[in-house]
């Protein structure tokens, strides 16, 4: 039966699970969760974003700093004119921190061509002088005037300032009040005392090619200064971005990727373990709330389609329970789409031992193991159904803690299904499920991300008898071991898994 091509069949007709790292996000009221189902509770939070702005007559781009990704800018006529004016020829590439949200492109005009469109709400800096400033570090919130020339700049509870001819005065923030247009903080010194008022207001300070996104006015012992501030210019959203992943735990055939960038884009991509040619989604992504994630694709294939999950953080994992296409909105099927990240694998300084070894599976019962396979079947929403299985375990990365290896008695002519857990924190953590494992399994002298290839007897079916080498792909081991490459001798070592080769079928522990 051939594998059907359309996402939103697949995640409505397959179980899809895995696990994800929760983001570290400052605190912030609660809010009701955001659902498809209702639109005008998908508000995204306004983040901000640095790199090239270029403003024109009939092109309107940014550029985020360390990114070939381009977005349209949706801004107001009004900003659009101050743009324009600091530049001193057209369409000069100038330097911006901007503050907004990513929405969709239209399927014509200017804009079509992005893969989203950036609505301004509202500018931090946006500067002609010097824009190659991507490369400086991340700034806090910084104050500062002229006539005369005085700065103040924070950090943690205390705001620092300096005034040209002055020694620079650490003066203890007492008290604060903070709303979207208004940032006012009272300053006690061992002899001064004093108030600092920001309003979002646009602001320039006269002496350069740049606007600013604050007003600032600053009392100190009765003595009054104005000018101009930018608040923080790091984006606390980035701990989302990542790469993620979830694999098919029927016999499907496919596996799903998807890459959170810096840059706000995504990138999904459908991954086919017969060979297949994948299938690309683009599009952006961005947060909703401390606990969920808005992911949009507008490009199927290089073709404009929108499609939307929202992705909420469930006891350590990233779960969509529905998908939007078009205006129509589709249910995914046995608890969603649950995602893993994937872990970005440093260079193992520790060695894997690949002196010649047996290691036998077991039949034994062990609490450990016997409840990290239950969970695996909790999390796929099925049940155990009296399924026998035999286990070891071995080191797969190098890392000194050993992977666990469970072979369930689902077997058929072309062998049985293998599931593979990693060591996590000392508890074992569902990774891989392979499937026609035949026999032994060897283990390869090479590596992919810091894990060794797995090597799987493949036979049958019309196939040549041979070895076959699974590679790690930095998420997980692939389905089928029949499409696999055929190994190289040199390339086997003598480390045997499953060694006594019993099946699961004849004697294994029941759940």
């Amino acid at each position: 039966m051939k594998v059907m091509k359309n996402p939103v069949t697949w995640l409505a007709a397959f179980a899809l699970q895995g696990c994800v790292t929760a983001p570290e996000t400052p605190q912030q009221p609660e809010v009701p969760p955001a659902t498809l189902d209702e639109p005008l509770s998908v508000q995204p939070q306004t983040f901000i974003m640095r790199g090239q702005v270029v403003v024109g007559h009939e092109s309107r781009t940014f550029t985020p700093c360390g990114s070939q990704q381009q977005y349209w800018l949706d801004m107001s006529p009004e900003l659009a004119l101050e743009a324009q004016g600091l530049s001193a020829r057209p369409y000069q590439a100038l330097y911006g921190e901007l503050i907004g949200h990513l929405t969709v492109p239209s399927q014509t005009g200017y804009n079509a061509d992005f893969t989203a469109r950036f609505v301004v709400d509202q500018v931090n800096i946006l500067t002609a002088e010097n824009p190659e400033r991507c490369d400086q570090p991340l700034r806090s919130t910084r104050v500062f005037g002229n006539e005369p020339f005085w700065s103040a700049t924070f950090d943690k509870d205390q705001l620092t300032y300096t005034k040209m001819g002055e020694a620079p005065q650490a003066l203890n923030i007492e008290s604060s009040r903070t709303t979207p247009s208004s940032r006012d903080y009272q300053l006690k010194g061992k002899a001064t005392q004093g108030e600092l008022n920001l309003k979002k207001e646009s602001c320039s300070d006269g002496m350069s090619d740049s606007i600013y996104g604050w007003e600032a006015k600053l009392n100190l012992d009765e003595n009054n200064y104005t000018g101009c501030a930018t608040v923080s210019n790091q984006d606390p959203t980035l701990d989302w971005s990542g790469t993620y992943f979830a694999s098919s735990t029927q016999n499907s055939g496919f596996s799903i990727n998807l890459e959170l960038h810096d840059d706000h884009s995504a990138v999904t991509t459908y991954s086919y373990s017969n060979g297949d040619p994948s299938i690309v989604e683009q599009g952006f992504w961005q947060q909703l709330n401390q606990n969920q994630v808005q992911v949009v694709m507008t490009r199927h294939q290089q073709q404009y389609l929108i499609s939307e999950r929202i992705f909420t953080l469930d006891n350590g994992k990233l779960v969509a329970e529905k998908e939007k296409v078009g205006n129509i909105v589709y249910p995914i099927a046995n608890g969603g789409l649950i995602l893993f990240e994937a872990k970005h694998v440093q260079a193992q300084t520790n060695t894997v031992d690949l002196k010649a070894k047996q290691v036998n599976s077991s039949d034994q019962f062990d609490p450990k193991v016997d409840q990290a396979i239950r969970e695996y079947f909790k999390i796929n929403n099925s049940s155990p159904d009296d399924t026998k299985y035999r286990w070891l375990t071995y080191d797969l990365n190098g890392d000194g803690k050993e992977e666990l290896f469970a072979q369930l008695d689902w077997c058929g002519s072309g062998g049985c299904t293998l599931l593979i857990f990693e060591n996590h924190q000392d508890q074992w953590r569902f990774n891989s499920r392979v499937t026609l494992v035949k026999g032994d399994i060897r283990v390869g002298k090479s590596k992919s991300h810091g894990w060794h290839d797995l090597i799987f007897n493949v036979s049958g079916g019309g196939a040549i008898a041979a070895k076959h080498a699974l590679s790690y792909t930095g998420v997980s081991y692939p389905l089928n071991p029949s499409v696999a490459p055929v190994a190289d001798d040199a390339d086997i070592s003598d480390v045997v898994l499953f060694a006594n080769d019993i099946s699961p079928v004849q004697s294994g522990v029941k759940l």
